[in-house]
């Protein structure tokens, strides 16, 4: 695996609306750039989009799926 120049932590809760065009942008980066979408207990399809970038991109996407912490 290609060391990455940047890493983005992306915390999402409930953003299914706008969270894919968030993700389009920062993999204009190329193989550079880490991505790692941190679902924080999402009831909508949050999980299910962050799950189908990273298996699209697995060297760049990381999913993290965790209970809502709240504030």
């Amino acid at each position: 695996m290609k060391e990455k120049l940047i890493t983005f932590a992306v915390p999402c809760y409930n953003s299914q609306d706008y969270m894919q065009r968030c993700l389009r942008s920062l993999m204009a980066g190329g193989e550079e750039v880490e991505i790692i979408v941190i679902d924080d207990g999402s009831t909508d399809r949050t999980g299910e989009i962050a799950d189908c970038y990273a298996e699209k991109y697995p060297e760049t996407v990381r999913a993290v799926h965790q209970k809502n912490g709240g504030h």
